[in-house]
């Protein structure tokens, strides 16, 4: 009996992983079946709230987390209390790490986000009979810092017009909008725009109505966006 109930929590654990829409990008998706069961016993599953604060820079490091669904900011406080938005992370993203006693940054839910979390103490005991997970985090760390830094690099080289077409290809590659006119949410508010670009929020506003004037994109209800003329778009980032 005992047998046949573990084998049933297994093969639960192992459904909710092969359901999930991030199975092929996350960062456990290099673990065998028995391996996945393993650890899919390990996490623990939790949704947020907009604007709910999922780390605080400062506190012990204790999870990392997969983003299943929605968008995470990912931001500094500076000395003066203002946010400097230092990257978004998306569905199949990692957040946190299993190196840092501490988290360094703060990530605050944008709508309402799903989360799978994992101890990063039980993580370092999963590693020892399964050391693929260790290289499997460390090479998705090493993706998101290769994009936060080759995007750092574009804002500081671009105009402002260029800054925010390449804000709008960015959600609409990460938002997997793969139609000739793609059409997706904007998760952050102008001035949140503002501050992950590095602009005033009246140079956000005009230049997206410059783009709707030009009828390169369209704003609909509910913040949703579509490109009109996506080469236009692109030729402008």
């Amino acid at each position: 009996m005992n047998q046949y109930n573990n084998h049933f929590i297994e093969s639960l654990n192992l459904d909710k992983c092969n359901s999930c829409p991030v199975s092929t990008i996350s960062f456990c998706t290099i673990l065998d079946e028995h391996g996945l069961e393993e650890f899919s016993a390990m996490s623990t599953t939790k949704i947020y709230s907009d604007s709910e604060l999922i780390f605080t820079e400062g506190k012990v490091n204790q999870y990392v987390g997969s983003i299943i669904e929605g968008i995470v900011k990912i931001y500094k406080l500076l000395d003066d209390g203002r946010q400097q938005i230092v990257s978004l992370a998306f569905p199949g993203d990692l957040l946190g790490n299993i190196i840092d006693p501490e988290y360094s940054y703060f990530a605050e839910a944008i709508g309402q986000c799903k989360i799978c979390f994992y101890q990063v103490s039980r993580i370092n005991n999963f590693a020892e009979s399964n050391p693929l997970i260790y290289r499997s985090i460390l090479t998705k760390t090493n993706e998101q810092l290769s994009d936060a830094r080759d995007w750092l690099l574009l804002l500081g080289r671009k105009s402002a017009k260029e800054k925010i077409a390449s804000f709008l290809l960015l959600l609409a590659d990460r938002n997997n909008a793969k139609s000739t006119q793609p059409r997706f949410k904007i998760p952050l508010k102008r001035q949140e725009i503002a501050d992950f670009l590095g602009l005033t929020i009246e140079t956000v506003s005009r230049n997206f109505s410059n783009f709707k004037n030009q009828q390169i994109i369209r704003e609909q209800v509910g913040h949703m966006v579509t490109i009109v003329d996506f080469n236009l778009l692109k030729s402008i980032s």
